[in-house]
This record gives C-alpha cells, structure tokens and sequence, in this order.
C-alpha cells in the first residue's frame, strides 16, 4: 500500500496496522457518503473521541488493485461547532455535534 499521508500513516501494511493499534479506545467513527467509481472508493466520515478538542470530518479516497488497497489520500480537518459555522450548517450529517465538557 502507498499512502499519501505520511505524516499520520506509517509505510506499506504495517503502517495502517499501527495506526489503528495507536488509536485509543473511545475512537468511534461514523461514515457518511460512500462512493465508488472503478477501482476507486472516496468516504466522508466522521472521527470523534480521539481525544483532541474536536472531531475530525475527513475524506479517505483509495484506490484498489485486485481486490487490494494499493493507494490511499485523505483530506483531514476539524468539525466547526455550530458557533463557528458561517453556514449555519453542519459539516457532517444533518446536526452538529454535543458540545464537550471543558
């Protein structure tokens, strides 16, 4: 596997191997829009209890080879509250998140 990140995965197998042992045990994702188009696979998701001030909204984008993830990009940025938001929209699903205790 090639990654685009390497700044959050580590090389090849092991890399996202170590990524997810890494990760800690409130993480809880939720996708959004999955899309697929020949060997390609873009995901919206959502990753909240990773113990920063805010969750995260990212956009994985790999690409598969043989039925194998030979390619991976994302795009990572931190969800606005609601207070922040210039749209008055969330930036993932149809509500903002809870507000976290300080």
């Amino acid at each position: 596997m090639f990654d685009r990140n390497p700044a959050a995965i580590g090389p090849g197998r092991e890399g996202l191997f170590d990524l997810i042992r890494s990760a800690p045990a409130t993480l809880k994702w939720e996708h959004g829009v999955i899309l697929a188009e020949d060997d390609y696979v873009i995901v919206h998701s959502r990753y909240s209890g990773n113990g920063r001030p805010s969750a995260w909204v990212v956009i994985d984008i790999v690409r598969m080879e043989s039925g194998i993830l030979a390619e991976h990009w994302d795009v990572i940025q931190n969800e606005a509250t609601e207070a922040d938001s210039k749209s008055g929209k969330p930036m993932f699903g149809n509500s903002f998140p809870a507000p976290t205790a300080k």
